[in-house]
């Protein structure tokens, strides 16, 4: 177990919308493992849902906040290699800011609608090891091998099935996404299986193991990089096979995701304004019952 030392640890967080859910999850993850945090890369999403301003964000976190507005915008769209070379590109890609500034042994990565309700960082910490990433693994309320009491987020790495028994399991249990398992999935090598990850929505990545491994120094794509069925999967398939390990942990006693309404993980609210204002002044509430924040 690793004793943890103070400012180890760097963030990356990508802000599309939301800034009142936004400071909650930073201001409640200082409150709570503030000791660990040495910079918060703050990526300003070139796009946004409606006109925003993360500043008063800026104004409280003071200089220990690093902000950067990429050049491009790829929401959830293809990222192409070819052009990854290319590091206004490349960099405009979620959390890679911040995955190329940090100096730092760990990284922490952040959607920005957590609620922290315990030193999840430290825990993080204790419990990494000689792993490259540690957070809860696998989309599993997605993919038919949990629904069949095959797989979990646990045990990803002994349950190997073929291709063909994969199918047959999609098949029994259809979910949301398995008509894309035959485009994702090379017949050969299907493993891990495409609703496998490290959730990256509050996750912690060992960069002495990860950074070496991945784009731009190593063949591994950007974890943020939505390719392969989704955020995440296919630098989790890559990093696998190339022989790294991963540490499943239950994040829930320490963090929520999507605290306000627990509705589609806060995807929802992107496409719903009503269901977005309403989340954002649930989150403005909290910030002025829990942080004294002055409108």
């Amino acid at each position: 177990m690793i004793v943890p030392s103070k400012f180890s640890v760097d963030v990356a967080i990508s802000a599309y919308g939301k800034p009142y859910q936004t400071a909650v999850t930073l201001f409640s993850l200082l409150k709570h493992s503030g000791q660990w945090i040495d910079k918060i890369y703050f990526v300003e999403e070139r796009k946004q849902p409606e006109p925003v301003d993360f500043q008063f964000i800026y104004d409280h976190i003071g200089s220990q906040l690093i902000h950067y507005k990429p050049f491009f915008w790829f929401w959830y769209n293809k990222v192409h290699s070819s052009f990854q070379k290319f590091r206004p590109y490349r960099q405009s890609i979620r959390y890679q800011y911040g995955w190329e500034k940090t100096d730092k042994d760990y990284l922490l990565l952040l959607h920005n609608d957590v609620y922290f309700t315990g030193d999840l960082v430290g825990e993080y910490l204790r419990n990494i090891g000689e792993h490259t990433g540690i957070g809860k693994i696998g989309q599993c309320w997605n993919c038919p091998a949990f629904s069949a009491n095959m797989c979990d987020g646990k045990n990803y790495t002994t349950y190997r099935p073929d291709y063909q028994e994969i199918m047959n399991l999609s098949n029994q249990f259809p979910g949301p996404r398995s008509h894309k398992y035959a485009d994702v999935m090379k017949a050969d090598k299907i493993w891990p299986l495409p609703e496998c990850r490290l959730n990256e929505y509050v996750a912690m990545v060992n960069m002495k193991y990860a950074r070496p491994a991945t784009v731009p120094f190593g063949k591994a794509t950007p974890i943020g990089v939505h390719n392969r069925i989704d955020t995440g999967v296919e630098w989790f398939y890559m990093l696998n096979n190339a022989g790294h390990t991963f540490t499943h942990f239950d994040y829930e006693p320490y963090a929520i995701h999507s605290w306000v309404s627990l509705k589609n993980a806060g995807h929802e609210a992107l496409f719903n304004k009503e269901l977005y204002q309403y989340e954002e002044s649930v989150a403005l509430q909290c910030l002025k019952d829990e942080f004294g924040y002055q409108v």
